[in-house]
């Protein structure tokens, strides 16, 4: 049992390690052994719990991806005025929290087969749901796809990392007004 308790316990460790380190230095950037380090492991111990980046990317931001598919079902029941747009802030909102993940997400979720892929994947089918709900009352436009709505949303947090500015509100209020 001490066994398996000090493996969840480095997990853990690696994956709080890495959160950090991703919030420093953006996820493209962080070293993976970096994240052993900084977690007090060795490569090895990183290596056997997540055998890639993506791996340890999708865990770190794991919860928070299943949870903007779980809005997404929710939302046209408690927001029926604005609940594309409100999904879309939340989806911005996290592709921002969680710094160089624009990049890692878009890849993800274009190439990616992996856990994060797959995960972005969830994501991207939700978001097709609720757009198509939005779309059949009239609150979208009819040739407007979930994969475009996703990467304008990206576009949005992309900016917004890379240039410091916090205008993502403004630029949401431009992007909703293209896309009525």
């Amino acid at each position: 049992m001490t066994g398996r308790t000090d493996a969840r316990r480095n997990r853990a460790r690696l994956v709080e390690a890495a959160r950090e380190l991703f919030d420093e230095v953006g996820a493209d950037a962080a070293a993976m052994n970096d994240v052993a380090r900084r977690a007090g492991v060795g490569p090895g111990t990183l290596w056997r719990h997540f055998p890639n980046k993506e791996a340890l990317l999708a865990e770190v931001v794991g919860q928070s991806l299943d949870g903007l598919a779980e809005l997404a079902a929710d939302l046209p029941r408690a927001e029926p005025e604005d609940f594309l747009r409100r999904w879309v802030d939340a989806l911005v909102e996290h592709i921002t929290r969680n710094r160089g993940l624009a990049a890692s997400f878009m890849r993800a979720a274009e190439h990616g087969e992996g856990p994060l892929g797959t995960r972005c994947h969830a994501v991207e089918r939700a978001a097709a749901e609720l757009l198509a709900r939005a779309q059949g009352l009239g609150k979208a436009r009819a040739d407007l796809t979930a994969t475009e709505l996703i990467r304008l949303a990206t576009a949005v947090a992309w900016v917004n990392e890379t240039t410091g500015a916090a205008d993502a509100a403004r630029m949401l209020d431009l992007l909703f007004e293209g896309i009525l």
